[in-house]
């Protein structure tokens, strides 16, 4: 006969997650997923070793710390493991990373994927944004070809702040101004060439200042650039030496010489509206941290753990 306490751990598994069971069973295969997590972090610093304080490669091992090699930096004296100065610092649970990040990769809601990890929460929101931090200043810096510009708008929100400065008000209530009123919406500049090289900025609004500051540089000389028939884009064109095609789209001119449109632009705005509705609603300071994430995903070869955790693994603000 089986022991009672065997029989009543056998019950308890038929409640356990599928997160959970499959970490169960890598328990049972003798695969210690924290250990082959640590190796793989530390592999990094054997190919290309790196003081994140000053950036030499000048480093030595300096003992252990929670199963982690510390190192020590020959140029500054600091030490630091393979997690300093990267989203991953100082995050524990290192069996669950994987798994959340799984979770971010079917793009589901915070409260899902605290319930599938067994996460506070508090502990899943700041997870998120944390392997936000870099998906979203992943950003083109070159666009060139035939370049499509083009804004959205998105409601301003002051979702889960504890001190709003207005008085909330339910979706799907109209808007108290016309137009694009500042009180209301925020604005979304997308600029994308045909080679889905993608540039996102969250604008105050939408001028010819704003444009210029935040594409300088980044639109390659006698480019094309398409967009509708908003005065902006023709400073814009005229400051950076582009080919201007205005397209007419109110009056029914929505395509020039069968190759100059803003199809794409306006195609990626609507899958990128479609997948944010499922979080129903996103707080305008973290509006950037979901930009980032729908850019990510939008390319069909990052939709993998490995590699959003590898990303995971780079210095930031480096």
């Amino acid at each position: 006969m089986l022991p009672a306490q065997f029989t009543k751990l056998i019950a308890e598994l038929e409640h356990l997650t599928d997160s959970q069971t499959r970490y169960v069973e890598k328990l049972l295969k003798g695969t210690d997923s924290v250990s082959q997590l640590i190796t793989e972090l530390e592999e990094r610093m054997v190919e290309n070793p790196e003081c994140p304080h000053c950036h030499s490669s000048l480093i030595n091992r300096h003992g252990k710390v929670n199963k982690m090699q510390r190192y020590r930096c020959k140029n500054c004296g600091k030490t630091f493991v393979a997690t300093t100065a990267t989203p991953l610092a100082r995050l524990r649970y290192k069996e669950l990373w994987l798994e959340y990040i799984r979770c971010m990769l079917d793009s589901k809601p915070l409260r899902k994927c605290a319930e599938e990890c067994g996460l506070h929460l508090e502990t899943s929101f700041r997870w998120r944004h944390r392997f936000l931090a870099l998906p979203s200043a992943l950003n083109a810096s070159k666009l060139e070809g035939i370049i499509e510009a083009d804004e959205t708008l998105f409601p301003y929100s002051e979702k889960g702040s504890k001190r709003m400065t207005r008085q909330p008000r339910k979706r799907g209530v109209k808007a108290k101004k016309r137009g694009r009123s500042k009180d209301d919406w925020v604005p979304v500049l997308t600029v994308r060439d045909r080679a889905k090289n993608t540039y996102e900025a969250v604008v105050p609004s939408v001028t010819s200042a704003a444009l210029h500051q935040e594409l300088a540089g980044k639109l390659e000389k006698d480019s094309v650039l398409c967009s509708d028939g908003y005065k902006p884009y023709i400073a814009l064109s005229e400051k950076n030496d582009l080919i201007h095609k205005r397209l007419d789209v109110a009056g029914g001119v929505k395509v020039i010489d069968k190759v100059f449109h803003i199809q794409n632009v306006n195609a990626y705005h609507s899958r990128l509206k479609a997948w944010i509705k499922r979080f129903h609603g996103v707080a305008t300071k973290y509006l950037e941290h979901y930009l980032g994430w729908f850019r990510f995903m939008d390319n069909p070869e990052n939709l993998n753990e490995n590699r959003l955790f590898s990303i995971q693994q780079q210095l930031i603000r480096t």
